[in-house]
């Protein structure tokens, strides 16, 4: 089974124009993906940035690779590197929808990081969509990918229930020529593609039906906490996390409800707590 094959279903499944599939390069997964890319730039000694709490993943994949990452926030809100250009290849890594924040990226966002790319031409966003729980992705996304300047990367892990099993990193047509043999050198099993065929033809409804016992467990969250717990930002994006404000051993004392400090996602915020909807699936 060919992965050019494969990039074309891809493409086609989340309504992509086909001539993207040749630009669609074929891995085992967001990580993996991130840990080629991160090798391949880290020989051109690139800049990279990534947030300070949202995957620490990210991190170690990058220290690995032999990059040093510098960091910024997105928790309460973002608040995106506002750095001069650097003449070296520089890298932003982000999530959408935002995690644990668990809306998508807004407007003003958008507009943020189109201007931040808009600055360098060496400038590339990595945007992690694996948390897009429909067949086609959403309108901030396709913004950014139309920059050029975006790498999107994607994965059957969260809508096909299946971790490290297929993945894709949309790469910019002018960067297809360097970063194809990145990708050509470590294919993926042929059980994996196979899988991976087999669950997009087989199952193109499971992201759509994944999202709906998403939204049932969040109102099942919602409606057992105290009312006082209140979200510091709108959610409005499928997902398991729900941040609210306020210190968790305090919420544990005070109504009996054991959330995750900020902190386990690498934030300093300790007055935001991430409330999980992962013991409400029936």
């Amino acid at each position: 089974m060919h992965r050019c094959h494969l990039a074309t279903e891809w493409a086609a499944r989340f309504d992509l124009p086909p001539e993207l599939s040749s630009r669609a390069l074929i891995s085992c997964g967001v990580r993996d993906s991130l840990a080629l890319l991160f090798r391949h730039y880290a020989g051109e000694k690139a800049r990279l940035w990534l947030p300070a709490d949202t995957y620490p993943v990210y991190g170690e994949l990058a220290r690995a690779a032999g990059l040093v990452p510098l960091e910024f926030v997105t928790l309460p809100e973002p608040a995106w590197p506002d750095t001069l250009p650097d003449p070296r290849t520089e890298l932003l890594v982000i999530t959408n929808p935002l995690k644990p924040l668990g809306r998508w990226l807004p407007p003003g966002d958008v507009s943020a990081l189109t201007a931040w790319l808009d600055a360098s031409p060496h400038r590339r966003l990595l945007l992690d969509t694996v948390y897009t729980f429909e067949t086609r992705f959403h309108p901030a996304t396709l913004m950014l990918l139309a920059t050029q300047q975006t790498i999107l990367l994607h994965s059957l892990t969260k809508g096909w229930l299946h971790p490290r099993l297929f993945g894709v990193a949309l790469v910019p047509e002018s960067d297809t020529a360097a970063l194809a043999p990145v990708f050509r050198a470590q294919p993926p099993p042929q059980s994996n593609l196979a899988r991976a065929r087999e669950l997009m033809a087989q199952q193109p409804g499971m992201p759509a039906s994944i999202a709906r016992e998403l939204d049932l467990a969040q109102s099942r969250l919602l409606s057992t906490i105290p009312q006082d717990l209140t979200p510091p930002t709108t959610a409005d994006a499928p997902g398991y996390f729900t941040p609210v404000a306020g210190r968790w051993q305090d919420i544990l004392d005070g109504g009996n409800v054991l959330g995750l400090p900020a902190t386990v996602f690498g934030s300093k915020c300790e007055d935001i707590t991430i409330l999980s909807s992962l013991s409400f699936f029936t």
